[in-house]
């Protein structure tokens, strides 16, 4: 099942949505560009409309899309939405506390689902501001939170017993200013979430099987700017990147916490995490796609009985960062990685198992790669038909350029570091058996290598044999540097294709 994250997050910020107050709008007008609105993502958009005096009433109003492939549809139906105007040229929105949400899911080759959240809100005020073409939303809530209230697979109702699911997040305060222009419809957007807790748990009705997962994000906030194309009408991301579509927001958290448990044939895995905040920012157009998930200060402990002990780790930062192109290309563009893992410690009891002397240091673990690179796309990669038609042997684009920014491992009382620069000649591909031809020069250092084989050899993991042949390898492409047990290397590939280590071929 797939229920476009596009679509929800419109049905959510179009009807959460409110604003401050300068120029004159109408109660009117604000419907007016509600509905359109919610129609450019695809819904279909139905309600009665009555009038009484300076109140514009909306009842029974249905948001239906219908989902991928014919297999079922989304319903969100508010059964009264009040828009009054307020005599000063704003207009206060009034909705019920409580609006389901009905997803209906009918594959052809699986079992149906039909379930129902209830999506609630407490002291829910919002107010409409501004001119037609450019409106403001200022709007506030004690609480939100959206409930399973219903779930039938297959025409069997699940009891909560067998499956429950809730979120919630209060207080919630926001601002969103929607304006139109030159086609575009461009949203900005900034939301207080205050804390947001999640609880499910769900299990097997014929079975013991189980699970669950429960916690908090404190300090939740975000921002962003969207632009969409006012004429379009599809949840189809990359046709909206093709009419214009643009999004760059971010989301942070200042704290969080969780706990999880699966039993699965009798046995149980379960742990806890926390973090000291972290972050998730995302840019799409279409030129690019780009991530970036951080965390700050995790800790996770997990026991299971596949293992012997407790696992216990902390780290002071987790981030992956990745930049890809979207669309086809004909001349190169940026791509980019970078993981890292820094500050990783585990407990003395985990070092004990495999070295009970304490030989090695324990110093915490650093593990970074930073690449940046030039390619060339020769797909859309949001478009599914463009994906399948590759074969297996026809790549989606070209390496045309490789950056490595940085390399750290650092562990156990040894560490290395590198930079390099690479260029790749796509027409040669006879050099490298099938990969571009590279070109450019790969800078190592290394400090601690030979004290860290010397513990390994007391600690009994490496032999004397073992260990005299991985030094005599290091002596093939290092040579030693200016600090006691530090080396380096420099590896190099000539335009001829030629490899070159500390300036001796090796091919």
């Amino acid at each position: 099942m797939r229920v476009s994250n596009f679509a929800l997050a419109a049905a959510s910020a179009a009807i959460l949505a409110a604003p401050p107050a300068w120029a004159d709008v109408t109660a009117d007008q604000v419907w007016a560009d509600l509905e359109a609105y919610l129609t450019s993502f695809g819904y279909e958009v139905t309600a009665e409309e009555s009038r009484s005096g300076n109140t514009l009433t909306l009842t029974e109003m249905t948001l239906r899309k219908p989902l991928p492939e014919d297999e079922g549809e989304v319903t969100f139906v508010i059964e009264q939405l009040a828009l009054r105007d307020q005599g000063d040229g704003t207009v206060a929105l009034d909705m019920p506390t409580t609006m389901p949400v009905q997803v209906n899911v009918a594959p052809s080759d699986d079992k149906s689902v039909d379930m129902t959240l209830d999506y609630t809100l407490e002291d829910m005020e919002m107010i409409i501001a501004g001119e037609p073409d450019d409106m403001t939303y200022v709007y506030s809530a004690s609480s939100l939170a959206l409930v399973l209230s219903d779930l039938v697979i297959d025409g069997e109702a699940v009891s909560r017993d067998d499956m429950a699911g809730q979120l919630s997040a209060g207080p919630v305060d926001g601002e969103t200013r929607v304006s139109l222009a030159d086609g575009m419809r461009e949203i900005h957007q900034q939301l207080s979430l205050g804390t947001v807790s999640y609880d499910f748990t769900g299990g097997d009705p014929e079975g013991d099987d189980e699970g669950m997962i429960t916690g908090t994000l404190e300090g939740v906030s975000s921002d962003a700017t969207t632009e969409l194309p006012q004429d379009v009408s599809t949840d189809n991301p990359s046709e909206l990147l093709q009419a214009g579509m643009m999004v760059d927001g971010a989301i942070r958290y200042t704290a969080g916490q969780s706990r999880f448990a699966m039993t699965e044939g009798g046995n149980t895995t379960s742990g806890e995490t926390s973090s000291k905040g972290g972050s998730f920012a995302m840019k799409m157009s279409q030129e690019s796609l780009d991530y970036d998930v951080r965390s700050m200060g995790v800790n996770i402990d997990v026991t299971s009985p596949d293992m012997p002990l407790p696992i216990s780790a902390q780290m002071d930062e987790m981030r992956l960062h990745f930049l890809t192109p979207v669309g086809a290309s004909e001349e190169p563009v940026d791509a980019a990685v970078n993981l890292t893992l820094a500050g990783f410690t585990t407990s003395d009891m985990i070092w004990s198992i495999f070295d009970p002397k304490g030989i090695l240091p324990r110093d915490p673990a650093t593990v970074v790669i930073d690449l940046a690179g030039k390619v060339t796309p020769k797909v859309d990669i949001l478009d599914p038909k463009q994906m399948e038609s590759l074969d297996g042997s026809t790549p989606p684009g070209e390496l045309n350029a490789l950056t490595l920014n940085n390399l750290t491992i650092d562990a156990a009382g040894a560490q290395i570091t590198g930079q390099g620069d690479f260029t790749f000649d796509n027409t040669d591909l006879q050099s490298f058996d099938g990969m571009p031809r590279p070109e450019g020069v790969l800078n190592l250092q290394m400090s601690g290598a030979n004290g860290l084989i010397d513990k390994l050899i007391e600690m009994g993991f490496v032999s004397e044999q073992d260990a005299m042949g991985a030094r005599m390898m290091m002596s093939m492409f290092a040579v030693p540097g200016s600090e006691p047990d530090t080396l380096t290397s420099k590896i190099e590939v000539n335009e001829q294709g030629h490899v070159l280590a500390n300036g001796q071929r090796i091919k």
